[in-house]
Formats: C-alpha cells, structure tokens, sequence
C-alpha cells in the first residue's frame, strides 16, 4: 500500500507539471490573502512581477539602467536632468 502511494505520487509530479505549479501557486496566494489581506498580497505580487520584469532585462543584457536614464532625462525638467 505503502509503495503504490509513493508510485502515485512520484508519478503525479512528473506527469502534471503545470497543475502542480498552478495548484502550489494558488495555494500560497489564497494562504497569503489570510494571513496578511488582500491589498498587502497585490502589493506584494506586483513587487515581484516588477522584480520578474527588471531580472529578465538584466538577464538579456539589454542596458537597462541606461536606458532608464535617458527616459528620466527626457520627463524631468531641464534644471534636475543628470546632464
């Protein structure tokens, strides 16, 4: 009985790959909610997807902090630009 559990649930998590990660996901989101609401769990979500967003622009080598300079310069009024 032991060994047939352990074989289901082996091939469980190699089978359903996303449904695990969507059901773990769902999980600590609605655990979250509970624990410290819901305002605090979107503010928290959008750090990380913010956070997702700025790595995966590091990662491709693209010149981020250069480029996020050059918008600053170009929203910022003449007397607080860098240059």
């Amino acid at each position: 009985m032991l060994e047939a559990m352990k074989n289901f649930v082996i091939d469980l998590f190699e089978s359903h790959r996303t449904r695990k990660i969507g059901f773990i996901t769902g999980l600590g989101t609605g655990a979250a909610i509970l624990l410290v609401g819901f305002f605090n769990t979107l503010f928290i979500f959008l750090c990380g997807v913010i956070g997702l967003f700025v790595g995966s622009r590091f990662d491709s080598k693209d010149d981020l902090i250069e480029k996020i300079l050059i918008k600053l310069d170009e929203v910022l009024p003449e007397r607080i630009q860098r240059w």
